[in-house]
Protein backbone atom coordinates (compact mmCIF):
# COMPACT_ATOMS: atom_id res chain seq x y z
CA UNK A 1 0.00 0.00 0.00
CA UNK A 2 1.13 3.38 -1.26
CA UNK A 3 2.18 5.37 2.26
CA UNK A 4 -0.04 8.37 2.57
CA UNK A 5 0.75 11.31 1.07
CA UNK A 6 2.66 14.17 3.64
CA UNK A 7 2.22 18.13 2.62
CA UNK A 8 5.79 19.13 3.87
CA UNK A 9 6.00 20.78 7.50
CA UNK A 10 7.82 23.48 8.39
CA UNK A 11 10.83 22.45 11.44
CA UNK A 12 8.79 24.84 13.25
CA UNK A 13 4.52 23.59 13.05
CA UNK A 14 3.79 20.15 15.04
CA UNK A 15 2.76 17.39 13.53
CA UNK A 16 -0.27 17.74 15.22
CA UNK A 17 -1.99 19.48 18.62
CA UNK A 18 -1.51 17.01 20.60
CA UNK A 19 2.03 17.40 19.92
CA UNK A 20 2.03 21.02 19.85
CA UNK A 21 0.86 20.98 23.41
CA UNK A 22 2.82 18.24 24.80
CA UNK A 23 6.14 20.79 23.58
CA UNK A 24 4.45 23.78 25.19
CA UNK A 25 4.26 21.92 28.64
CA UNK A 26 7.94 21.01 28.42
CA UNK A 27 9.11 24.63 27.41
CA UNK A 28 9.74 23.76 23.85
CA UNK A 29 7.79 26.22 22.52
CA UNK A 30 5.38 29.77 23.04
CA UNK A 31 1.99 30.07 21.67
CA UNK A 32 3.47 33.10 19.89
CA UNK A 33 6.33 31.01 18.34
CA UNK A 34 3.41 28.44 17.35
CA UNK A 35 1.22 31.44 15.95
CA UNK A 36 4.49 32.85 13.98
CA UNK A 37 5.26 29.89 12.70
CA UNK A 38 1.63 29.25 11.05
CA UNK A 39 1.46 32.80 9.84
CA UNK A 40 4.54 31.95 7.76
CA UNK A 41 3.39 28.90 6.35
CA UNK A 42 0.17 31.22 4.99
CA UNK A 43 2.61 33.65 3.89
CA UNK A 44 4.58 31.12 2.13
CA UNK A 45 1.64 28.72 0.59
CA UNK A 46 -1.63 30.73 0.45
CA UNK A 47 -0.97 32.52 -2.47
CA UNK A 48 -0.96 29.02 -4.56
CA UNK A 49 -3.40 26.71 -2.66
CA UNK A 50 -6.37 30.17 -1.37
CA UNK A 51 -7.39 28.69 1.26
CA UNK A 52 -7.01 30.72 4.32
CA UNK A 53 -9.40 33.68 3.11
CA UNK A 54 -9.99 36.34 6.16
CA UNK A 55 -6.73 36.72 8.96
CA UNK A 56 -7.07 38.91 12.30
CA UNK A 57 -2.98 38.94 12.95
CA UNK A 58 -3.61 41.42 15.80
CA UNK A 59 -6.33 39.59 17.58
CA UNK A 60 -4.34 36.18 17.10
CA UNK A 61 -1.13 37.93 18.74
CA UNK A 62 -2.83 39.16 21.56
CA UNK A 63 -4.62 35.87 21.93
CA UNK A 64 -1.27 33.65 22.02
CA UNK A 65 0.09 36.29 24.28
CA UNK A 66 -2.44 35.28 26.97
CA UNK A 67 -2.18 32.19 26.76
CA UNK A 68 1.92 32.63 27.34
CA UNK A 69 1.24 35.07 30.39
CA UNK A 70 -1.55 32.84 32.05
CA UNK A 71 -0.32 31.40 35.40
CA UNK A 72 -2.60 27.99 34.08
CA UNK A 73 -4.04 26.21 31.47
CA UNK A 74 -6.92 28.04 29.97
CA UNK A 75 -8.44 24.46 28.19
CA UNK A 76 -7.25 21.76 26.67
CA UNK A 77 -7.08 23.98 23.46
CA UNK A 78 -4.50 26.69 25.55
CA UNK A 79 -2.46 27.80 22.48
CA UNK A 80 -3.21 25.97 19.63
CA UNK A 81 -3.48 28.18 16.02
CA UNK A 82 -6.84 27.30 14.55
CA UNK A 83 -9.00 28.41 11.78
CA UNK A 84 -12.76 28.11 10.90
CA UNK A 85 -15.29 27.83 7.89
CA UNK A 86 -16.01 31.25 6.20
CA UNK A 87 -19.70 30.72 7.13
CA UNK A 88 -19.72 30.20 11.07
CA UNK A 89 -19.68 33.70 12.73
CA UNK A 90 -17.49 35.62 14.50
CA UNK A 91 -18.07 38.93 16.42
CA UNK A 92 -16.79 41.95 14.55
CA UNK A 93 -15.51 39.70 11.52
CA UNK A 94 -17.17 39.41 8.12
CA UNK A 95 -19.63 36.25 7.22
CA UNK A 96 -19.90 36.57 3.49
CA UNK A 97 -20.99 33.25 2.50
CA UNK A 98 -19.10 33.35 -0.68
CA UNK A 99 -21.22 36.01 -2.37
CA UNK A 100 -20.01 39.60 -3.09
CA UNK A 101 -23.75 40.86 -2.16
CA UNK A 102 -22.55 40.63 1.81
CA UNK A 103 -19.36 42.15 1.16
CA UNK A 104 -19.06 43.97 4.58
CA UNK A 105 -21.53 42.08 6.45
CA UNK A 106 -20.29 41.75 9.97
CA UNK A 107 -21.24 38.93 12.08
CA UNK A 108 -22.97 40.87 15.71
CA UNK A 109 -22.37 37.81 18.15
CA UNK A 110 -19.96 34.51 17.89
CA UNK A 111 -20.94 31.53 16.46
CA UNK A 112 -21.45 28.08 18.80
CA UNK A 113 -17.77 26.63 17.86
CA UNK A 114 -16.19 29.98 17.65
CA UNK A 115 -17.28 30.40 21.66
CA UNK A 116 -16.04 27.09 22.65
CA UNK A 117 -13.14 26.69 20.85
CA UNK A 118 -11.95 30.16 22.56
CA UNK A 119 -13.31 29.04 25.98
CA UNK A 120 -10.81 26.21 25.35
CA UNK A 121 -7.75 28.66 24.76
CA UNK A 122 -7.60 27.87 21.14
CA UNK A 123 -5.89 30.57 19.34
CA UNK A 124 -8.35 31.84 16.37
CA UNK A 125 -6.32 33.16 13.18
CA UNK A 126 -8.85 33.49 10.64
CA UNK A 127 -11.65 31.87 8.20
CA UNK A 128 -11.11 29.37 4.97
CA UNK A 129 -12.80 29.13 1.98
CA UNK A 130 -16.24 28.10 0.72
CA UNK A 131 -17.79 27.79 -2.23
CA UNK A 132 -20.78 30.52 -2.24
CA UNK A 133 -23.73 29.71 0.38
CA UNK A 134 -21.63 25.88 0.92
CA UNK A 135 -24.11 24.88 -2.92
CA UNK A 136 -21.18 23.04 -4.06
CA UNK A 137 -18.60 20.50 -4.10
CA UNK A 138 -16.03 22.73 -5.63
CA UNK A 139 -14.72 25.30 -3.41
CA UNK A 140 -14.52 28.35 -5.52
CA UNK A 141 -16.54 32.30 -5.26
CA UNK A 142 -16.29 35.44 -6.69
CA UNK A 143 -14.92 37.19 -3.93
CA UNK A 144 -11.93 35.04 -2.92
CA UNK A 145 -11.57 32.55 -6.27
CA UNK A 146 -10.66 28.77 -6.20
CA UNK A 147 -8.79 26.62 -3.18
CA UNK A 148 -6.14 24.52 -4.97
CA UNK A 149 -5.95 20.82 -4.08
CA UNK A 150 -2.14 21.45 -1.66
CA UNK A 151 -0.76 18.18 -3.54
CA UNK A 152 -1.77 18.91 -6.67
CA UNK A 153 -2.97 22.65 -7.69
CA UNK A 154 -4.86 21.87 -10.68
CA UNK A 155 -7.12 19.39 -8.70
CA UNK A 156 -10.27 20.12 -6.42
CA UNK A 157 -9.61 20.54 -2.57
CA UNK A 158 -13.34 19.21 -2.31
CA UNK A 159 -16.29 21.25 -0.38
CA UNK A 160 -17.64 22.49 0.74
CA UNK A 161 -14.96 22.52 3.53
CA UNK A 162 -12.42 22.77 1.02
CA UNK A 163 -10.77 25.68 2.71
CA UNK A 164 -10.96 23.74 5.81
CA UNK A 165 -9.16 20.91 4.58
CA UNK A 166 -6.64 22.54 2.65
CA UNK A 167 -5.41 25.03 5.17
CA UNK A 168 -4.90 22.17 7.64
CA UNK A 169 -3.23 19.78 5.18
CA UNK A 170 -0.69 22.69 4.63
CA UNK A 171 -0.23 23.22 8.32
CA UNK A 172 -1.62 26.69 8.29
CA UNK A 173 -3.21 25.97 11.17
CA UNK A 174 -3.52 23.02 13.36
CA UNK A 175 -7.69 22.60 13.41
CA UNK A 176 -10.09 23.87 11.54
CA UNK A 177 -14.01 23.85 12.55
CA UNK A 178 -15.92 22.73 9.28
CA UNK A 179 -19.76 21.70 8.30
CA UNK A 180 -21.07 19.13 6.33
CA UNK A 181 -24.26 18.01 5.12
CA UNK A 182 -23.58 15.64 2.41
CA UNK A 183 -19.84 14.92 2.46
CA UNK A 184 -18.94 18.64 2.89
CA UNK A 185 -16.49 17.52 5.96
CA UNK A 186 -15.65 14.03 4.53
CA UNK A 187 -14.84 14.95 0.56
CA UNK A 188 -12.77 17.35 1.58
CA UNK A 189 -10.81 15.38 3.89
CA UNK A 190 -10.19 12.74 1.91
CA UNK A 191 -9.56 14.80 -1.10
CA UNK A 192 -6.95 16.41 0.76
CA UNK A 193 -5.31 14.30 3.25
CA UNK A 194 -6.27 14.84 6.50
CA UNK A 195 -9.07 13.50 9.35
CA UNK A 196 -12.72 14.79 9.06
CA UNK A 197 -14.94 14.30 11.42
CA UNK A 198 -18.78 14.49 10.56
CA UNK A 199 -20.44 13.88 14.23
CA UNK A 200 -23.73 12.64 15.21
CA UNK A 201 -26.40 14.90 14.44
CA UNK A 202 -26.90 17.23 16.86
CA UNK A 203 -24.09 16.92 19.23
CA UNK A 204 -22.71 19.83 18.24
CA UNK A 205 -24.77 23.29 18.07
CA UNK A 206 -24.74 24.93 14.56
CA UNK A 207 -25.45 28.21 16.32
CA UNK A 208 -24.25 30.94 14.66
CA UNK A 209 -23.77 29.20 11.15
CA UNK A 210 -26.64 30.50 8.87
CA UNK A 211 -26.91 33.63 6.02
CA UNK A 212 -30.52 34.14 7.38
CA UNK A 213 -29.75 34.22 11.28
CA UNK A 214 -31.53 31.16 11.71
CA UNK A 215 -32.33 30.47 15.49
CA UNK A 216 -33.16 26.85 14.73
CA UNK A 217 -30.39 23.68 14.59
CA UNK A 218 -30.60 23.19 11.30
CA UNK A 219 -32.22 18.86 10.01
CA UNK A 220 -29.17 16.74 8.29
CA UNK A 221 -26.62 19.49 8.85
CA UNK A 222 -23.34 19.29 11.76
CA UNK A 223 -20.30 21.06 12.45
CA UNK A 224 -17.18 19.08 12.81
CA UNK A 225 -13.20 19.28 13.48
CA UNK A 226 -10.60 18.69 10.73
CA UNK A 227 -7.10 17.91 11.65
CA UNK A 228 -3.86 16.21 10.87
CA UNK A 229 -4.47 13.69 13.18
CA UNK A 230 -7.45 11.26 15.01
CA UNK A 231 -6.10 12.59 18.09
CA UNK A 232 -6.37 15.61 17.59
CA UNK A 233 -10.54 15.26 15.79
CA UNK A 234 -11.10 13.69 19.38
CA UNK A 235 -9.42 16.22 21.26
CA UNK A 236 -11.59 18.66 19.19
CA UNK A 237 -14.96 17.20 19.22
CA UNK A 238 -14.26 16.76 23.15
CA UNK A 239 -13.83 20.81 23.13
CA UNK A 240 -17.18 21.01 20.66
CA UNK A 241 -19.40 18.68 22.18
CA UNK A 242 -18.59 18.50 25.92
CA UNK A 243 -17.89 14.48 25.53
CA UNK A 244 -15.20 14.05 27.24
CA UNK A 245 -14.83 10.40 26.72
CA UNK A 246 -11.43 8.12 25.43
CA UNK A 247 -12.48 4.72 24.60
CA UNK A 248 -9.60 2.37 23.63
CA UNK A 249 -9.70 0.20 20.66
CA UNK A 250 -8.25 -3.12 20.13
CA UNK A 251 -8.40 -4.44 16.40
CA UNK A 252 -7.99 -7.78 17.65
CA UNK A 253 -11.97 -8.88 17.43
CA UNK A 254 -13.20 -5.78 15.66
CA UNK A 255 -16.49 -6.43 13.76
CA UNK A 256 -15.52 -4.90 10.67
CA UNK A 257 -18.06 -4.71 7.51
CA UNK A 258 -16.81 -3.03 4.52
CA UNK A 259 -19.24 -2.05 1.71
CA UNK A 260 -19.58 -4.13 -1.07
CA UNK A 261 -18.99 -2.42 -4.62
CA UNK A 262 -22.11 0.14 -5.14
CA UNK A 263 -22.74 0.24 -9.21
CA UNK A 264 -24.94 3.92 -7.96
CA UNK A 265 -21.37 5.22 -7.77
CA UNK A 266 -18.30 2.83 -9.86
CA UNK A 267 -14.86 3.19 -7.98
CA UNK A 268 -11.78 4.13 -9.48
CA UNK A 269 -9.88 0.81 -10.07
CA UNK A 270 -6.67 2.26 -8.39
CA UNK A 271 -8.94 3.30 -4.81
CA UNK A 272 -10.50 0.06 -4.80
CA UNK A 273 -7.40 -1.24 -4.92
CA UNK A 274 -5.98 0.69 -1.91
CA UNK A 275 -9.01 0.06 0.12
CA UNK A 276 -9.10 -3.95 -0.63
CA UNK A 277 -5.19 -4.04 1.06
CA UNK A 278 -6.17 -1.72 3.98
CA UNK A 279 -8.78 -4.16 4.69
CA UNK A 280 -6.67 -6.93 4.19
CA UNK A 281 -4.30 -5.51 6.40
CA UNK A 282 -7.15 -5.08 9.26
CA UNK A 283 -7.73 -8.78 8.71
CA UNK A 284 -3.98 -9.42 9.32
CA UNK A 285 -3.93 -7.44 12.52
CA UNK A 286 -7.16 -9.46 13.61
CA UNK A 287 -10.24 -7.79 13.06
CA UNK A 288 -13.70 -9.82 11.56
CA UNK A 289 -13.65 -8.07 7.87
CA UNK A 290 -16.59 -9.13 6.33
CA UNK A 291 -18.03 -7.34 3.18
CA UNK A 292 -21.43 -6.67 3.49
CA UNK A 293 -23.92 -3.82 3.16
CA UNK A 294 -26.99 -2.67 5.68
CA UNK A 295 -30.51 -3.93 4.31
CA UNK A 296 -31.88 -0.83 2.91
CA UNK A 297 -32.20 0.41 -0.80
CA UNK A 298 -29.00 2.46 -1.13
CA UNK A 299 -30.25 4.01 -4.37
CA UNK A 300 -33.41 5.54 -2.93
CA UNK A 301 -32.34 6.19 0.24
CA UNK A 302 -30.16 8.34 -1.51
CA UNK A 303 -32.37 10.19 -2.84
CA UNK A 304 -34.43 10.40 0.12
CA UNK A 305 -31.66 12.21 1.82
CA UNK A 306 -31.06 14.91 -1.49
CA UNK A 307 -34.65 15.90 -1.07
CA UNK A 308 -34.58 16.21 2.82
CA UNK A 309 -31.32 17.75 2.68
CA UNK A 310 -33.00 20.26 -0.03
CA UNK A 311 -35.93 21.13 2.05
CA UNK A 312 -33.83 22.11 4.54
CA UNK A 313 -31.93 24.65 2.60
CA UNK A 314 -35.12 25.66 1.18
CA UNK A 315 -34.77 29.30 2.43
CA UNK A 316 -31.28 29.73 1.65
CA UNK A 317 -32.32 28.21 -2.32
CA UNK A 318 -33.86 32.16 -2.62
CA UNK A 319 -30.17 33.26 -1.62
CA UNK A 320 -28.63 30.91 -4.28
CA UNK A 321 -30.86 31.45 -7.01
CA UNK A 322 -30.34 35.58 -6.66
CA UNK A 323 -26.70 34.67 -6.28
CA UNK A 324 -26.43 32.43 -9.35
CA UNK A 325 -28.52 35.31 -11.50
CA UNK A 326 -25.98 38.29 -10.28
CA UNK A 327 -22.78 35.98 -11.54
CA UNK A 328 -24.47 34.83 -14.83
CA UNK A 329 -23.29 31.11 -14.14
CA UNK A 330 -24.23 28.34 -16.15
CA UNK A 331 -28.09 27.47 -14.81
CA UNK A 332 -28.78 24.01 -12.77
CA UNK A 333 -29.84 20.89 -15.46
CA UNK A 334 -30.59 17.51 -15.64
CA UNK A 335 -32.11 14.92 -13.33
CA UNK A 336 -29.89 16.25 -10.54
CA UNK A 337 -30.97 19.84 -11.07
CA UNK A 338 -34.70 18.56 -11.44
CA UNK A 339 -34.46 16.29 -8.11
CA UNK A 340 -33.20 19.66 -6.48
CA UNK A 341 -36.22 21.55 -7.50
CA UNK A 342 -38.38 18.91 -5.90
CA UNK A 343 -36.90 19.15 -2.63
CA UNK A 344 -37.12 22.78 -2.55
CA UNK A 345 -40.77 22.76 -2.96
CA UNK A 346 -41.32 19.72 -0.69
CA UNK A 347 -44.97 20.43 1.56
CA UNK A 348 -44.64 19.38 4.79
CA UNK A 349 -46.88 16.73 4.46
CA UNK A 350 -44.48 15.23 1.76
CA UNK A 351 -41.46 15.89 4.36
CA UNK A 352 -42.94 14.28 6.80
CA UNK A 353 -43.85 11.16 4.88
CA UNK A 354 -40.35 11.14 3.38
CA UNK A 355 -39.21 11.58 7.46
CA UNK A 356 -41.26 8.61 8.16
CA UNK A 357 -39.35 6.92 5.39
CA UNK A 358 -35.71 7.83 6.83
CA UNK A 359 -37.00 6.17 10.16
CA UNK A 360 -37.50 3.05 8.70
CA UNK A 361 -33.88 3.62 7.02
CA UNK A 362 -32.57 4.45 10.48
CA UNK A 363 -34.00 1.39 12.40
CA UNK A 364 -32.50 -1.04 9.95
CA UNK A 365 -28.89 0.78 10.40
CA UNK A 366 -29.77 0.11 14.36
CA UNK A 367 -30.08 -3.33 14.27
CA UNK A 368 -26.61 -3.57 11.62
CA UNK A 369 -24.53 -2.07 14.31
CA UNK A 370 -25.43 -4.46 17.32
CA UNK A 371 -23.83 -7.03 14.44
CA UNK A 372 -20.89 -4.47 13.44
CA UNK A 373 -18.74 -2.17 14.95
CA UNK A 374 -18.03 -0.11 12.24
CA UNK A 375 -19.10 -0.39 8.55
CA UNK A 376 -15.99 0.82 6.09
CA UNK A 377 -17.08 2.61 2.89
CA UNK A 378 -15.28 4.69 0.36
CA UNK A 379 -15.27 8.47 0.55
CA UNK A 380 -15.23 9.70 -3.38
CA UNK A 381 -15.04 7.84 -6.62
CA UNK A 382 -11.26 8.19 -6.20
CA UNK A 383 -8.48 10.60 -5.56
CA UNK A 384 -9.17 14.12 -6.32
CA UNK A 385 -10.43 14.93 -9.31
CA UNK A 386 -9.22 17.85 -11.81
CA UNK A 387 -10.14 21.49 -10.70
CA UNK A 388 -13.57 22.27 -11.89
CA UNK A 389 -15.24 25.39 -10.65
CA UNK A 390 -16.55 26.74 -14.16
CA UNK A 391 -19.48 24.38 -14.29
CA UNK A 392 -22.56 23.62 -12.12
CA UNK A 393 -22.45 21.02 -9.42
CA UNK A 394 -25.59 19.40 -11.14
CA UNK A 395 -23.17 19.02 -14.67
CA UNK A 396 -19.81 18.58 -13.21
CA UNK A 397 -18.31 15.35 -13.33
CA UNK A 398 -15.28 12.97 -11.83
CA UNK A 399 -12.25 10.90 -13.94
CA UNK A 400 -12.68 6.92 -12.87
CA UNK A 401 -11.69 4.33 -14.63
CA UNK A 402 -10.56 6.27 -17.63
CA UNK A 403 -14.67 7.92 -18.59
CA UNK A 404 -16.55 10.47 -16.65
CA UNK A 405 -19.47 10.38 -13.92
CA UNK A 406 -21.53 12.81 -11.81
CA UNK A 407 -19.72 13.95 -9.00
CA UNK A 408 -23.42 14.04 -7.44
CA UNK A 409 -23.10 10.37 -7.88
CA UNK A 410 -20.48 10.13 -4.54
CA UNK A 411 -24.11 10.92 -2.51
CA UNK A 412 -24.83 7.57 -2.31
CA UNK A 413 -21.24 7.13 -0.08
CA UNK A 414 -22.31 10.14 1.73
CA UNK A 415 -26.11 9.30 2.27
CA UNK A 416 -25.31 6.69 5.45
CA UNK A 417 -23.96 9.20 7.89
CA UNK A 418 -26.13 12.41 6.29
CA UNK A 419 -29.87 10.84 6.45
CA UNK A 420 -29.46 8.64 9.26
CA UNK A 421 -27.73 11.27 11.72
CA UNK A 422 -24.58 8.55 12.03
CA UNK A 423 -21.12 9.55 13.16
CA UNK A 424 -18.41 9.51 10.13
CA UNK A 425 -15.28 9.87 10.38
CA UNK A 426 -12.96 10.14 6.80
CA UNK A 427 -8.87 8.97 7.72
CA UNK A 428 -6.32 9.13 5.02
CA UNK A 429 -4.76 5.28 4.28
CA UNK A 430 -2.62 5.54 0.93
CA UNK A 431 -2.24 7.84 -1.62
CA UNK A 432 -1.41 7.26 -5.64
CA UNK A 433 1.86 7.59 -7.60
CA UNK A 434 0.77 11.33 -8.55
CA UNK A 435 0.92 12.34 -4.90
CA UNK A 436 -2.56 12.65 -4.32
CA UNK A 437 -3.97 11.10 -1.09
CA UNK A 438 -6.52 8.35 -0.78
CA UNK A 439 -9.26 8.16 2.03
CA UNK A 440 -11.70 5.87 3.66
CA UNK A 441 -15.28 6.71 5.56
CA UNK A 442 -15.68 5.17 8.79
CA UNK A 443 -19.27 5.01 9.89
CA UNK A 444 -20.27 3.74 13.29
CA UNK A 445 -23.37 3.66 15.45
CA UNK A 446 -25.32 7.32 16.40
CA UNK A 447 -23.84 8.70 19.36
CA UNK A 448 -20.36 6.39 18.79
CA UNK A 449 -18.30 9.14 17.71
CA UNK A 450 -15.70 9.10 19.91
CA UNK A 451 -15.63 5.16 19.70
CA UNK A 452 -15.11 6.08 15.56
CA UNK A 453 -12.52 8.33 16.23
CA UNK A 454 -10.61 5.79 18.51
CA UNK A 455 -10.81 3.16 16.10
CA UNK A 456 -9.19 5.69 13.48
CA UNK A 457 -6.50 5.93 15.79
CA UNK A 458 -6.16 2.34 16.10
CA UNK A 459 -6.16 2.31 12.26
CA UNK A 460 -3.29 4.85 11.79
CA UNK A 461 -0.94 2.38 12.77
CA UNK A 462 -1.95 -0.26 9.99
CA UNK A 463 -0.27 2.58 7.66
CA UNK A 464 2.99 1.82 5.60
CA UNK A 465 4.26 5.10 7.14
CA UNK A 466 2.69 7.13 9.78
CA UNK A 467 2.27 10.37 9.21
CA UNK A 468 2.10 11.89 12.06
CA UNK A 469 4.58 9.71 14.23
CA UNK A 470 1.64 8.42 16.60
CA UNK A 471 -1.74 7.94 16.88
Amino acid sequence: MTAVPSYPMPDNVWPDAVALRQAMAQGDVTARDALEACFAVIDRCNDQVNAVVYQDRTAARIAADTCDAAPALIGPLHGVPVTVKECFDWQGRPSTWGDPARTGWVAETDSSVVTRMKQAGAVLIGKTNIPAYLSDWETANPLFGATRNPFDQTHSAGGSSGGSAAAVACGMSYIDIGSDQGGSIRYPAHNCGVHGLKPSWGRISLQGHSPLGELREPDIGVAGPLARSARDVALAFSVLSGDLQEPKVDIDGLRVAVLPPMPGCPLDDSYAGMIAEFTDRLGTAGAKVQQVAPEIEFDRATEVMNLLVRAETCRKAELVTAFRAEQSTLAPRGDYAVLNARGNSLSHRDWLVLHEERLRFCQNLEAFFRQYDVLLCPAAAGAAPPLRPDCDVTTRTVPVNGGEEPILKQHLLHMLGSLCYLPAHVMPIGGMPSGLPLGIQLVGAFGQDQALVAMAKAFGKLQVMNRYGGS
